[in-house]
């Protein structure tokens, strides 16, 4: 069986005192390296944590701002195509009445320049069939006279 002597208890003695020794020479110095570590590990997971979601607010603000902005700018987009359609169709209406203006009064001219030409047609062709009728009146007396 187990026998209990002096033996036991020194070496029994001997470990609790070596338990004491290391506790107070490796264990604790190593137990406060772990808990500043996990402290520091702890501190930058919640930092990070806090970063990230200031980040995430950030993206959504940005995203909300670029949203908002480019809407906008749609919008201002449409309204000045839409201003520049009304005005172009303003200026070609305004152009076409200019032109049918402008064209009307150069017939109105062209039939004007007809009409005195046809007159001085008329006045020039009656007078070169007076003309050619009488050079041949005068022709056919003078070769009458002649014979």
């Amino acid at each position: 069986m187990i026998e209990f002597n002096a033996t036991f208890i020194i070496a029994m003695l001997s470990f609790v005192v070596f338990i004491m020794i290391m506790n107070a020479i490796f264990y604790q110095p190593v137990l406060n390296i772990i808990r500043k570590r996990e402290e520091y590990i702890n501190s930058n997971y919640e930092e990070s944590t806090k970063n990230d979601k200031t980040a995430k607010d950030l993206d959504e603000s940005r995203n909300t701002q670029i949203n908002a902005t480019q809407a906008k700018c749609r919008k201002d987009f449409y309204t000045a195509v839409n201003k520049l359609q009304e005005n172009s169709a303003g200026k070609i209406k305004e152009a076409k009445e200019n032109n049918k203006t402008i064209i009307q009064t150069e017939k109105d001219r062209l039939l004007k320049e007809e009409m005195e030409l046809q007159q001085k047609l008329q006045g020039s062709v009656v007078e070169d069939l007076a003309n050619s009728i009488t050079e041949k009146l005068l022709n056919n007396n003078q070769v009458q006279v002649k014979q």
